[in-house]
């Protein structure tokens, strides 16, 4: 995360531009106001200056401010690989976001790293920065070992719906094997890939099925109203025989003909029944009936028809004739 300090009151400030959207930011920040960009770990790979506390790159030999170098000679191979276990860590973290992986753990490593690089304390800053990678590939890797285990039963439920897993089981055989090779990323993608064939599978069945067994219970509710349900109860036929066959999308173009085709009738009945409704209501009520439970039935049904929610008022017209006897 390129910024730079100056002085405000005497004090420091962190001032930067975020590199996604450009805004400027003034203190130090986890993610930009702005776009909601995260900042991950660019200031991991710093530490300061013995001599005169300036925060320098570990990859550079002398302090760029007072020319002074800057660790031990002996320090020198973890100087060097400091540096290239935070380039390893920073795609894993990535990944970890795009996921939506949580890598709690491995985010406070890579603090204690930061500030011990902060302090010349590579040894441990190195020593944190593995155990990073080492809890953030194991929290990827669990990632791995769900989404695995949730195509293996995508497969079997594409399967009972009739429609064919072979997309499915196409992107389960990739995962398994950019997973073996080590290709974190590729398997994620791999996942993602299965997850989606999975869901438009199954998708398309429980939208065609449910617009059918909808369409099957409006048939029963119209023919209580003794209305003509010939056509309807053909197209749902025709629907099931799609169905029969795997082609779910033509299974829910008949099914909601069908309700189309009923739905015409429907304002009128329900119109209809709701004046006969009123006046054996008030019949019951006239000849001394507890008639609350009645009168709340018939205010659910109104609402629904001032809704245009035919169907949900003719069945509760329905529960009204039932009351109705029992009161």
């Amino acid at each position: 995360m390129p910024g730079a300090k100056r002085e405000a009151e005497g004090e420091e400030v962190f001032e930067f531009d975020c590199p996604a959207c450009g805004r400027h930011i003034v203190g130090e920040a986890a993610r930009c106001p702005g776009c909601g960009t995260e900042f991950i770990i660019e200031e991991v790979p710093v530490i300061e200056c013995p001599s005169c506390g300036e925060e320098c790159s570990p990859e550079a030999a002398a302090c760029p401010s007072c020319g002074k170098p800057i660790v031990a000679e002996e320090d020198e191979q973890l100087r060097q690989e400091f540096p290239r276990l935070v380039a390893e860590v920073k795609p894993l973290l990535i990944l970890a976001k795009d996921y939506e992986v949580e890598v709690g753990e491995g985010r406070r490593l890579i603090d204690r790293a930061v500030q011990a690089g902060k302090q010349r304390d590579l040894e441990t800053a190195v020593q944190m920065v593995k155990e990073a990678r080492t809890s953030i590939r194991a929290a990827l890797d669990a990632r791995l070992e769900m989404e695995e285990g949730s195509l293996e039963r995508s497969v079997g439920v594409v399967s009972r719906a009739g429609a064919d897993p072979g997309e499915v089981a196409k992107a389960l055989a990739s995962l398994r094997s950019l997973r073996e090779e080590g290709d974190i990323e590729g398997a994620l993608q791999a996942a993602v890939k299965g997850r989606k064939a999975a869901e438009r599978s199954s998708a398309k069945f429980l939208e065609a099925n449910d617009m059918a067994e909808s369409l099957a219970r409006l048939i029963e509710v119209c023919e209580r109203f003794y209305l003509d349900v010939r056509d309807a109860k053909r197209m749902l036929q025709e629907a099931r025989d799609a169905g029969d066959h795997g082609d779910w999308g033509m299974m829910g173009i008949l099914a909601r003909k069908g309700r189309e085709q009923l739905a015409r009738s429907l304002p009128e009945v329900t119109r209809t029944e709701m004046r006969k409704a009123k006046n054996q209501l008030l019949d019951a009520k006239a000849e001394g009936k507890d008639v609350r439970t009645l009168v709340k039935v018939l205010k659910e049904a109104g609402v629904a028809m001032n809704r245009e929610r035919y169907d949900v008022a003719l069945e509760l017209l329905l529960d009204f004739r039932t009351e109705l006897k029992r009161t």
